[in-house]
C-alpha cells in the first residue's frame, strides 16, 4: 500500500509538469478543443444521418447507440487526458527516451504512462458525457442503486480494458526494428466499428471483438446488459474478468519487453 500511494502522488506530481508545459502553448491548446469538436460532431452528425433513415440497426435505436459511443468515446478520452503516454512508448524506445527511464527508481510504466497529457481527451469526456446523459434521458431504462453502481462500474472497467489493448499494442515495439507502429492505431481504428451493435457484423468479427480486441467488453455487453437486452447479462458479468486478463497481459509484455530493449544510436 505504501508503494501504491507513492506511484500515486508521483503521478500528479508528473502530470503537473505536463500541464504546465502544455499550457505554455496556448494556441495549439485552442486549435485542439477546435478540432476534436469538429471531428466528434462529423462522427456524430453520421450517426444521426443514418439512424434519421433507418429506426433501428441489429435491434438498437439512436438513443441507444448513444449510450454505445458515449462508452466508447469517455474511454478514449480518459486515455488521452490521464494516460496519454500509453501512445508514446514507440517513440521512446526508438529515441532512446527510455533510457533516462531505466536510471530512475521509479517504476518505469508509471514513466511511460504520465510521459505526457493531452487535453483533447478531457474534450471528449466532456462530449462523452453529455452523450451518456442524452443516452439515458432518451432510453427507457428502469433504475436501481444496483443499477447505477453497475454502471459506473462498466464505464471504469471500459477505461481499463481501453488502456491496456493500447498498452499492448504499443509495447509491441520491444520487438519490431522499426521507427513506427501501427498496431496501436489499428486497434484505435477498430474502435470505430465498435460504435455499432456487435449483432450486424459477420461471426468472424464479432469473434475479434469478443476474444482478440475486446471492445465488445468496453460498450457492447456492459451498456446492453444496463438496458435490460437478452443475452447480455452473461457478458457484462464476464467484463471484471476481462479486465484482469487485459492487465495481467499489460504487466507481461511491459516486462518482457522490457528484458528485451537495447538502446539505439538515435
Amino acid at each position: 500500500m505504501k508503494a501504491l500511494g507513492k506511484n500515486v502522488i508521483l503521478y500528479f506530481a508528473f502530470q503537473k509538469q505536463n500541464i504546465k508545459t502544455l499550457l505554455q502553448y496556448r494556441g495549439d491548446f485552442l486549435m485542439m478543443i477546435v478540432f476534436t469538436l469538429f471531428s466528434q460532431g462529423c462522427s456524430l452528425g453520421l450517426i444521426y444521418i443514418i439512424y434519421s433513415n433507418i429506426p433501428q440497426v441489429g435491434g438498437w435505436t439512436m438513443w441507444e447507440i448513444c449510450l454505445l459511443y458515449g462508452f466508447l468515446l469517455f474511454s478514449e478520452g480518459f486515455i488521452n487526458f490521464f494516460f496519454q503516454g500509453a501512445w508514446k512508448v514507440t517513440n521512446m524506445i526508438y529515441m532512446s527516451d527510455l533510457d533516462r527511464f531505466l536510471t530512475r527508481p521509479v517504476s518505469v510504466g508509471l514513466q511511460l504512462l504520465t510521459a505526457k497529457i493531452d487535453f483533447e481527451g478531457l474534450n471528449k469526456m466532456v462530449i462523452a458525457a453529455a452523450l451518456l446523459g442524452i443516452g439515458i434521458g432518451k432510453c427507457e431504462i428502469h433504475w436501481t442503486v444496483f443499477k447505477g453502481i453497475c454502471f459506473l462500474v462498466f464505464l471504469g472497467e471500459a477505461c481499463v480494458i481501453r488502456l491496456c489493448m493500447i498498452w499492448i499494442a504499443s509495447c509491441m515495439s520491444f520487438w519490431m526494428k522499426s521507427k513506427s507502429n501501427s498496431l496501436n492505431y489499428f486497434v484505435i481504428s477498430l474502435g470505430e466499428m465498435a460504435k455499432y451493435p456487435l449483432a450486424i457484423y459477420p461471426p468472424v468479427f464479432q469473434g475479434i471483438f469478443g476474444y482478440l480486441i475486446p471492445y465488445a467488453f468496453v460498450s457492447y455487453y456492459p451498456v446492453g446488459c444496463i438496458l435490460e437486452k437478452e443475452g447480455m447479462a452473461a457478458g457484462a458479468a464476464c467484463t471484471p474478468l476481462v479486465c484482469l486478463v487485459m492487465a495481467a497481459a499489460a504487466y507481461l509484455v511491459l516486462k518482457r519487453g522490457l528484458r528485451r530493449y537495447e538502446s539505439t544510436s538515435h
